[in-house]
């Protein structure tokens, strides 16, 4: 149906809290993939509140690759139930995972692009070695997500040129998270000349919620962090919608 990927350049702006958040707020059905080559098990640890896997994981998929079983045969059997209309994937449950899954990127993004659910895609950092090029070529769009302190944009500066050179500058859009803290949107998108997606407020306490798998407050639901949420979900949808028109058209 939809693939969208979510990255970041460096440091810790809150990829995975936006992943989880969008997830778990989903109006449809909508799997979420923690394709994280710098393994944390963040979602299980902090959202999931620990939840043990038990073996259902990129692990699994690699196995499956393996034993030349088709992807789309044994992906379902291990994904997590996340909220009533969402599924989660975990990711690699050990560093040493990440280098021998190479030749499986293929196989899963073309397994992606074909599922008929929304599949939220949480890439992590996009690191020297750039994004994994098949969930790219799956992807209707690809969100940076970076705070707008200064460090945060030198970052930026450095790796985005590799992800608008492999997804193209139409599909790829910047998540900015605490405008103002201390540049703005126009500023940001004056400088990096890539279109913002969305701006999420700087709410610690909101975002825990999905980060830690803190209990949400009385207004959480009415809160700004979750309309901005909102509001780039819909973004997300109109890209695609967007995109699939294009589909067959010659250009």
């Amino acid at each position: 149906m939809s693939v969208f990927l979510l990255t970041s350049a460096t440091h810790a702006p809150g990829v995975t809290t936006l992943a989880v958040a969008l997830a778990a707020h989903a109006t449809h059905s909508t799997l979420l993939i923690d394709a994280n080559r710098e393994p944390d098990q963040s979602t299980l640890a902090g959202y999931l509140r620990g939840t043990d896997p038990d073996g259902r994981d990129f692990g699994a998929l690699l196995q499956a690759y393996r034993e030349r079983r088709p992807l789309e045969s044994v992906l379902n059997s291990l994904v997590l139930p996340m909220s009533e209309r969402c599924g989660f994937l975990p990711g690699f449950a050990h560093p040493g995972m990440v280098s021998l899954f190479t030749p499986v990127w293929p196989e899963l993004g073309a397994v992606l692009e074909a599922d008929s659910r929304t599949v939220l895609v949480d890439a992590g950092r996009i690191s020297t070695a750039g994004l994994p090029t098949p969930l790219i070529s799956a992807c209707s769009a690809v969100a940076v997500v970076t705070r707008t302190a200064l460090p945060d944009l030198a970052a930026l500066r450095l790796y985005l040129p590799q992800v608008l050179e492999a997804a193209g500058q139409e599909r790829v859009g910047l998540v900015l998270v605490g405008p103002g803290r201390p540049y703005n949107g126009s500023e940001i998108r004056r400088q990096f000349e890539v279109p913002i997606l969305a701006e999420i407020a700087w709410q610690p306490d909101e975002a825990a919620v999905y980060s830690a798998g803190a209990a949400p407050g009385r207004r959480h639901l009415a809160s700004r962090y979750l309309r901005d949420v909102g509001d780039l979900a819909r973004v997300l949808a109109e890209r695609d919608t967007d995109r699939q028109s294009l589909i067959g058209v010659r250009r």
